[in-house]
């Protein structure tokens, strides 16, 4: 395990910039004091956990855990995403823990809401049913093989075979019967429906065959068989989509609880009435529109609007919902409006998730149901009238619904999504939502937010020549000065040094002038960062100087993603339409859409979250895919066909999205794409021997020659071709 990752590969996740960021773990303090509270010789915590992909991700978080003083036990599920791990109490430091596992990319966050996996009941249903169809096969097998029915145990035989079938149904066949009835009851035509019909025919006319004594036209094996394919094809489809959901971090609140001014008391956020007193801790949003009650606050703005600068805001000024503060210390606010009416608590709503319907399979659906019923239905009144044997027209009534089932598709099409989604997950793309790729076959418009989507999360240094020329010691009160501060010129000139290797100097007190820059006394140096004047006379956008001395001067830029402008040629190549959306000034958005290449048409600055969410719903005709990251894309998000997100440290959009990507590129999305278009073929293959496969085995079975031993053979032949037809279809 010690060389895990020197085996691996290149398939790693990529951690992004977040292994570089000051994250705020006060809520873990609160949480350790209170496990530490409870008494005993040990402490125990659980927490929800992101990143975690793999079993060499497991053995390294336990690996820096047990190194740890004070650490006694940790166990990670990568499938639940959650850590659970117990100390000694005053002997572990957990925030040092939490920080140190997110220099390798990991990330902890506060426990959700217990989470129980959404095909745990799936996962128990298939194991049970699996070996009820081996049992089930192993007492059917002798009367294949030619066991009279006159043998002494042949009645015991086709009892078990009876029980064995009945809980199959039971068991298994009631998770399709209810996901059946609770569509039906919305009004909507699920693929579940003919899944359960050719069920309930095969059981039902099997108990009448088998009470009657006839026991050439019993079913029950095929029903243990055909509900554990059914569940095993289910199984499949679900797995890739949890795994990929727990990823994340559960969702949590993106704003935390506040302090009320002029105590100690936290209450949360939904609590805030227009005229309450309240502290902001560094790093939050402010929650409502308030009035700034401190003397200075430096805030950004790019969360909720798009603009990449931060705002130096004076005493008395009104703070708009969504604002961050990038002020290293708490500020004090007087909200002016209730949360209710925020429009940060409008953004962080979750939309209510109703059934999705999918007009092409309830087509199919419609197709099937007057197709294959309105056959059998003849065939059974034509034979009946020529036979006059009720049994006989009975068993070619159910040979036409059992053996036209959609088996086939059932267990192949599932597989085809999960290959499909595997691959793109070696890419850096994440599915969240199974739906996506019959939905990104309809997209013609492809829509960017600006800032923090075809930007870097961080701002880029134009001039770094100018970093790398500061002697070491220098370099270390640097980044002592900018540890702390969330100000984007902070983060930029952190994460370079970080990389570099650079260790901080012992710490200092350093005091934040709003609008100006930072200052760090230490001895007889006075160390400033900040604008030209004040720290410093020169020319550039920021100027590093020791007693009034310039050692440097920084440029910066917004840091686009080095393949955009590739990427968006390529997708308006394939006939796609690109747009820019943007909160941010005119001038900025113009400027990037001609670098990018995006007709300035296309491209619409200064707008709101509302402008956006309107302006996408006028333009959709279920063909829009819409790419955002921050809180200010919320309301759009709910208006767009398809839904993608490169935020997944953020705790909305990944929430809400239907894919997120990693990395510093934008080539996953054309991926994406590539792929529904293979998995579509792959698909259309199927379906294509499907219709061969079904045509043939109904003229059998008109013809009154389908029984159920052919009807054993055939269901799993088709679904190795099926199955054949996907693994060679597989995208590479």
């Amino acid at each position: 395990m010690g060389q895990f990752y020197d085996l691996r590969g290149s398939e790693a996740q990529p951690v992004k910039s977040l292994v570089f960021q000051k994250r705020d773990y006060t809520w873990l303090e609160d949480l350790v004091r209170i496990a530490e509270s409870a008494g005993g010789h040990t402490a125990h915590l659980v927490l929800d956990m992101q990143g975690v992909s793999c079993l060499g991700c497991v053995w390294l978080i336990e690996k820096v855990f047990t190194e740890e003083p004070g650490a006694l036990n940790i166990r990670v599920d990568p499938g639940l995403g959650r850590l659970d791990m117990s100390w000694t109490p005053g002997a572990f430091d957990a925030v040092a823990f939490a920080r140190k596992i997110q220099s390798f990319g990991y990330l902890v966050g506060p426990p959700g809401q217990a989470i129980k996996r959404a095909n745990r009941g799936l996962t128990v249903r298939l194991g049970i049913c699996g070996a009820l169809a081996l049992n089930a096969m192993l007492f059917t097998l002798p009367g294949y093989l030619g066991m009279e029915s006159s043998f002494q145990f042949a009645t015991l035989f086709a009892q078990f075979a009876f029980a064995l079938g009945t809980l199959s149904l039971l068991i298994g066949g009631s998770y399709f019967f209810g996901r059946t009835w609770s569509s039906l009851r919305q009004r909507v035509l699920h693929i579940d429906l003919p899944i359960s019909l050719g069920l309930i025919a095969a059981y039902a006319s099997s108990v009448f065959a088998f009470a009657r004594g006839a026991s050439s036209f019993v079913y029950f094996d095929f029903v243990s068989i055909f509900t554990f394919l059914m569940l095993a094809g289910r199984w499949l489809q679900l797995k890739v989509v949890e795994r990929n959901r727990h990823l994340l971090l559960a969702a949590q609140n993106r704003s935390a609880d506040v302090v009320r001014a002029g105590s100690e008391e936290k209450f949360p956020v939904a609590d805030i009435l227009s005229g309450t007193p309240y502290c902001l801790p560094s790093g939050q949003p402010v929650p409502v529109r308030s009035k700034l009650l401190s003397e200075s606050a430096t805030l950004g703005m790019e969360w909720i609007n798009g603009e990449s600068e931060s705002l130096a805001a004076p005493r008395g000024r009104t703070v708009p919902s969504g604002a961050m503060n990038y002020c290293n210390h708490a500020i004090e606010l007087e909200a002016l409006e209730p949360w209710a009416e925020s429009l940060l608590a409008r953004l962080t709503e979750m939309p209510s998730s109703g059934p999705q319907r999918n007009a092409q399979v309830e087509r199919f659906i419609r197709v099937y149901m007057v197709v294959v019923i309105g056959l059998g239905a003849l065939a059974f009144v034509w034979w009946w009238r020529q036979s006059g044997d009720f049994l006989i027209a009975l068993q070619v009534l159910t040979s036409v619904l059992v053996v036209s089932c959609p088996c086939a598709s059932g267990v192949a099409l599932p597989l085809a999504d999960d290959l499909a989604a595997s691959f793109v997950r070696r890419l850096g793309v994440f599915l969240r939502e199974g739906s996506l790729w019959s939905r990104l076959r309809s997209v013609r418009k492809v829509i960017f937010d600006k800032t923090g989507t075809l930007t870097l999360e961080t701002m880029a240094l134009r001039n770094p020549e100018s970093l790398a020329a500061l002697p070491v010691h220098e370099k270390t009160v640097l980044l002592a000065m900018v540890s702390d501060s969330l100000h984007p010129v902070s983060c930029c000139l952190r994460e370079l040094l970080l990389a570099e290797g650079v260790e901080a100097t012992a710490s200092a007190d350093v005091k934040e002038f709003v609008g100006l820059g930072l200052e760090r006394i230490g001895g007889r140096e006075v160390w400033r960062l900040g604008r030209s004047g004040w720290a410093g006379q020169a020319d550039g956008d920021c100027v590093f100087s020791r007693n009034g001395e310039v050692l440097a001067t920084f440029c910066f830029e917004e840091s686009v993603r080095t393949d955009a402008a590739e990427e968006i040629a390529a997708l308006q190549k394939q006939g796609c339409e690109v747009f820019i959306l943007s909160g941010d000034r005119s001038q900025k958005v113009a400027t990037m859409a001609a670098r990018l290449g995006v007709p300035s048409a296309n491209c619409h600055a200064a707008m709101s979250p509302q402008q956006k969410a309107d302006w996408v719903r006028k333009i959709d005709r279920h063909d829009t895919l819409l790419i955002g990251d921050g809180a200010n894309d919320s309301l759009a998000f709910n208006a767009a066909h398809c839904t993608g997100t490169p935020a997944i440290d953020r705790g909305l959009l990944e929430q809400k999205a239907d894919f997120f990507f990693l990395g510093r590129g934008l080539s996953g999305i054309r991926q994406l794409f590539a792929t529904a278009h293979r998995r579509r073929q792959t698909v259309r293959r199927v379906i294509g021997f499907a219709l061969l496969y079904n045509f043939v085995v109904i003229a059998i079975s008109l013809a009154g020659a389908m029984s159920p031993v052919v009807a054993a053979v055939l269901m799993p032949l088709s679904s190795l071709v099926s199955l054949a037809i996907v693994f060679l279809g597989r995208p590479r």
